[in-house]
């Protein structure tokens, strides 16, 4: 029976059917068989150079199958290590091809979604034509090519017909603004020159309030460009006048007119205002000169106590339009300490929210050689980014491109919901609960503050709403309506249906809610109180 079997293992590898060979040649009797141990000398060897077969057509697993059986037929013969190594060389090199392959599509894929889609193309001829990926991506390459033309045909036609505004909306609604290059890219230049030609004409003739609407809609083109920045900047700095002047410091706007006039020489309305506040702040020196000024400082904030949460919205709202992008005039309250431009809301039962007053924020690793305002305990060579209250919009800024709702931007407008990724462990939420309120919240999460009892940061524009509503800043049931606070000539003011006691007192509108003294509204109690980092 051995010799048959030693026979049939014979005509098997005769034939060319190795595995069967295999199957027989590997019992111990054979091995022990002088005849049998010829054979699987052979066998070894044929299976050897079927693993090179398959070595060299890349098939790994098949190769890798054959050098084990060669292995366990003949031991670890020089053929059998030689392959082995081969095989191994092979696989390393065959998954370094991979992940080039998938890099260089991932590449791709960014440069098309950048907007870049001749270079994505170009990437993608690399491609292997029968990679599954590769064609997905070539799939919404052709969509997004497709895509822009038909974008670009109908921008190019509203632009022949003047009709600037539509041009515009269409690039708004189809991203052509990300498009950088061919007849997209000469669009979105024209459309860029035409928009700037816009808001310096009414900038000009002194329609700040239309200039500022046709600023917005330049979001979706992107703000990269010397003169948009320039403008922005002199919009910023009318509103910012007009909230001194509303102050009641007229001197302090000079200097911003004076460089809007710069920006617009031709602008003749600037004469007039810079004529007109120069009068103005030299008419507010001598009244403070005189008796009146004796008592300024005791003058009382005139309020009107609101009744309903439509009339805490349409007060605060108000209050917004008289002062944005204005720096607060910080006068003492009596009996009390003028409100910091940062701060604690600890509110019990709820939480603590830190609070930020300035337009201008930068957050960042605590550790960082430039200093943050707002520092995160997370890994130091994370970049320090700037976030930007401008003209009711909010802005980030980094000099390292950062991720924005998963692309790597060096500037971005925020929107509700907006996602700033520092690191895989540090990502910034953006929030903007209520569209009658400039004020924004800041969720981290993955990196803590110097303070772990906070949960959120609270970028104040004119107001802070808290109450039980979706739309609300600060969420809490403890009260059944929303109040309003908010700053108002260095203090911090708050407009309630509920009556409101201060370290046990009532509130007084003139002295504001103390800091560092507990405040009770209704059920709600809590304790504004100084931050430091």
């Amino acid at each position: 029976m051995l010799i048959l079997r030693i026979r049939q293992a014979e005509c098997a590898l005769a034939d060319g059917r190795l595995d069967e060979a295999f199957e027989i040649a590997q019992a111990d009797d054979i091995r022990c068989h002088r005849h049998g141990q010829r054979l699987i000398g052979r066998l070894a060897r044929a299976i050897v150079r079927r693993g090179q077969e398959n070595l060299a057509a890349n098939r790994f697993q098949p190769a890798l199958l054959d050098c084990n059986k060669a292995e366990k037929l003949a031991g670890t013969m020089p053929d059998v290590a030689q392959l082995r190594a081969a095989i191994c060389d092979g696989m390393m090199k065959d998954q370094q091809d991979h992940q080039q392959q998938a890099l260089r599509i991932a590449q791709a894929k960014r440069q098309i979604d950048d907007g870049w889609l001749s270079v994505g193309g170009r990437l993608l001829e690399e491609a292997p034509a029968g990679d599954g990926r590769a064609e997905l991506v070539r799939q919404e390459l052709a969509a997004a090519r497709f895509q822009t033309e038909d974008a670009v045909v109908k921008a190019e036609l509203a632009l022949k017909r003047g009709d600037l505004e539509e041009a515009m909306e269409i690039v708004r609604a189809t991203g052509l603004g990300q498009s950088k290059t061919g007849r997209a890219g000469e669009l979105l230049g024209q459309i860029k020159t035409r928009t700037m030609e816009r808001i310096r004409s009414d900038l000009e003739q002194g329609r700040i309030d239309r200039a500022a609407a046709f600023t917005k809609r330049v979001a979706p083109l992107g703000k990269d460009g010397a003169e948009i920045v320039e403008l922005i900047e002199a919009l910023a700095r009318c509103r910012q006048a007009a909230g001194y002047v509303a102050a009641g410091t007229p001197a302090a706007a000079l200097p911003l007119l004076r460089k809007v006039k710069m920006v617009c020489p031709s602008a003749r309305w600037l004469d007039d205002a810079i004529s007109d506040i120069k009068r103005a702040a030299e008419a507010y020196e001598e009244l403070e000169a005189g008796p009146l000024g004796l008592t300024l400082a005791d003058a009382t904030p005139i309020m009107a106590v609101g009744n309903s949460d439509a009339e805490a919205a349409l007060a605060s709202a108000n209050h917004r339009q008289q002062g944005a992008m204005m720096q607060e005039r910080a006068m003492p309250a009596t009996g009390g300490d003028p409100l910091p431009s940062k701060f604690v809301m600890q509110i019990d039962g709820v939480g603590s929210f830190l609070v930020f007053r300035d337009a201008r924020v930068t957050v960042g690793p605590i550790s960082s050689s430039a200093r943050p305002m707002l520092g995160l305990m997370a890994d130091p060579n994370l970049p320090v980014v700037v976030i930007e209250r401008m003209d009711g919009d909010y802005f980030v800024r980094s000099q390292k491109p950062v991720d924005v709702n998963g692309r790597f931007v060096g500037e971005a407008m925020l929107r509700d919901g907006d996602r700033i990724t520092l690191s895989s462990r540090c990502v910034i939420r953006f929030h903007l609960p209520n569209p009658a309120s400039t004020t924004a919240l800041l969720t981290i999460s993955g990196a803590r503050l110097s303070r772990p009892d906070i949960r959120q940061v609270i970028l104040m524009d004119r107001d802070i709403l808290v109450g039980p509503y979706t739309n609300n800043h600060i969420r809490t049931e403890l009260l059944k309506e929303a109040i309003a606070l908010f700053a108002q000539n260095g203090r911090l003011l708050c407009r309630a249906k509920d009556g409101i006691l201060v370290d046990g007192r009532s509130f007084d509108p003139g002295v504001g809610l103390a800091v560092g003294k507990p405040i009770e509204i209704g059920k709600l109690s809590m304790v504004v109180a100084g931050f430091e980092a």
